[in-house]
């Protein structure tokens, strides 16, 4: 209804963002969301905020996906071409000032599609978020609903949640609560982390194993590795007189070592390290399964044949082990 009228009156389409602890279904409401607007001829925006599970790419990744067709039973949404930023962790405590530039990007890199593409402001967006409710992780959810305007807030299983949102929020956005659904399952950290590197594998060879990613030397002077935010140092350690400075957005050069081995790289866009490194999207990820400091180079697992794309790489906190 929302969208008949935004396409009556030329005006753009619902926003909807999903919120809820852990394991309450906030990513099946949002695919049967998708697909009912996808099945009315629709072709919405789906927003992956949730670092912890990265549906429109890997774990550790915040993204958008244009939808076009419903998911496939078995492997989700066509994951043909999503819009992707690197955070390099499964949390977003961990730099949550990170978490929250990529989200404003993310809402502006909508609103610039919807302001060319007709269709796309009248299917509007459906939004998952994580499911970090209390402190820095509901002044996100509350930062996520004012980057993206959002129209519809729907919360899932907690009433204390649904007051605050309904306090803290615009008057004119609907917020809703929903009763989780009776299949919902509490998943152990075990099984959050087979599934994250399930979703890392089918990264590298599809979800039918159908896929073979080549094995290849990359020179240590070919590359620029990088991190995203510094440690704090403790007020402890600092001269007197000295506050504290932000390194949480800080690109930390890398030295190549030994202690790379397993962990995944994601390939910057950036041309140069000018470009705002850490709000630029990343073209795919590799993973450095050796490093030989004599000859100076490190092998990688890629999708793609040599060589790289672009030479700015940024280091993630997440290991892939490929033992399967």
């Amino acid at each position: 209804r929302m969208r008949r009228q935004a396409e009556r009156e030329d005006e753009r389409g619902p926003r909807v963002m999903v919120v809820g602890p852990t394991d309450v279904g906030k990513s099946t409401v949002c695919r049967l969301l998708l697909n009912y607007a996808v099945r009315l001829g629709r072709r919405p925006t789906f927003v992956e905020l949730d670092v912890g599970q990265g549906s429109v790419s890997i774990p550790g990744t915040m993204g958008a996906l244009y939808i076009e067709r419903p998911a496939d039973v078995e492997e989700g949404f066509s994951l043909q071409a999503p819009l992707v930023y690197h955070f390099g962790s499964t949390t977003p405590g961990t730099n949550i000032k990170l978490y929250n530039k990529i989200t404003s990007r993310l809402a502006d890199v909508f609103n610039q599609r919807c302001e060319v593409n007709r269709r796309a402001s009248v299917s509007g967006c459906v939004i998952n978020t994580c499911g970090w409710v209390k402190g820095s992780g509901y002044q996100a959810l509350v930062h996520a609903a004012s980057a993206f305007e959002v129209d519809v807030v729907v919360v899932l299983d907690q009433e204390r949640l649904y007051n605050e949102l309904k306090r803290d929020l615009p008057h004119f956005v609907r917020t809703v609560l929903l009763p989780k659904s009776g299949g919902v399952v509490e998943r152990s950290k075990d099984f959050r982390r087979e599934c994250r590197d399930d979703r890392i594998r089918e990264y590298f060879y599809s979800f039918r194993g159908c896929f073979y990613p080549h094995a290849f030397d990359v020179k240590f002077s070919d590359v620029k590795i990088y991190k995203v935010g510094a440690p704090t140092i403790p007020d402890s350690c600092l001269p007197l007189g000295m506050s504290q400075e932000d390194n949480q957005l800080k690109l930390v050069p890398v030295t190549p070592g030994r202690d790379m081995v397993h962990h995944l790289l994601s390939v910057s866009m950036a041309d140069s390290p000018d470009d705002n490194i850490s709000e630029t999207s990343v073209a795919g990820f590799i993973v450095v399964t050796g490093v030989d400091l004599e000859r100076q180079v490190f092998t990688v697992l890629s999708p793609a044949p040599r060589p790289l794309p672009k030479n700015f790489l940024l280091i993630m906190d997440i290991r892939f082990m490929d033992l399967k």
